[in-house]
């Protein structure tokens, strides 16, 4: 079966609506999220609502607990938290809840984990191999465990760990588990790219043949960031969308 994974769709409805578009046509059976579906941009309910509709599961990010009032955001820098709180204002009861209801950790079909920063904590940031390596060691006794999904740098990324135990990166575009292999995957984010790409990125993972699949999509930056600007949000949000930074 094909799945999608999207993370850090961070309220961007614009991104939302064109990945959508994008998954349909790959014949995906099965959607799920690593969480910030909150945040940053300016409209955090149709993003969670989207969640609630067409998520067969998903993650609570940082900014989502923010949102829905599980956390008090008070290592955000002062733009992220101005967001996050205005997100909080801004979503319905029953979005809430669903933020408040979302696990750290998910396992699917007993070989997927999903987590939205890293599978020993969910706020730390995996950017390098080194981190990466410690996270799969710390894996050890979950065998089973073939995936790790995980988001928050929103940035694509894949490190796999071989079969004679050697650790690499693999640069995203698609790849093929072979057996024995287990890696660490990263779809980059929705809503707010960070890799000077400024399309929407998502991952499509067939779980039978092990082969994952980054996707990009183009999508209308500028309606975007006339919903950030109407919203008082803060002026940076709009203007580094373009920059993918």
């Amino acid at each position: 079966m094909k799945i999608a994974v999207l993370s850090d769709i961070h309220s961007n409805g614009e991104a939302l609506d064109s990945v959508m578009r994008e998954i349909v046509r790959h014949g995906v059976g099965r959607i799920y999220h690593l969480g910030d579906l909150a945040g940053y941009n300016a409209e955090p309910e149709k993003c969670v609502r989207w969640a609630m509709e067409h998520a067969a599961g998903g993650i609570l990010g940082n900014h989502d607990a923010v949102a829905c009032g599980k956390a008090s955001g008070e290592f955000f820098n002062a733009p992220a938290l101005t967001a996050a709180r205005w997100s909080a204002g801004q979503i319905s009861a029953e979005a809430r809840d669903y933020l408040r209801s979302l696990p750290d950790s998910l396992v699917v079909d007993k070989e997927l984990l999903l987590v939205h920063g890293a599978p020993s904590d969910p706020d730390q940031y995996l950017f390098t191999l080194d981190d990466a390596v410690e996270e799969l060691d710390g894996l050890e006794d979950t065998p089973e465990i073939r995936v790790v999904f995980y988001g928050h740098t929103h940035v694509p990324a894949a490190v796999v760990r071989r079969g004679d135990g050697s650790t690499v990166t693999v640069a995203p575009g698609s790849y093929r588990l072979n057996e024995g292999e287990r890696a660490l995957l990263n779809p980059g984010s929705v809503g707010q790219p960070r890799d000077r790409n400024p399309d929407a990125s998502f991952l499509v993972f067939d779980t039978g043949s092990g082969s994952a699949s980054w996707i990009r999509v183009p999508y209308d930056i500028q309606a975007c960031q006339k919903k950030v600007l109407a919203a008082g949000l803060p002026r940076l949000f709009a203007t580094r969308l373009p920059e993918g930074t």
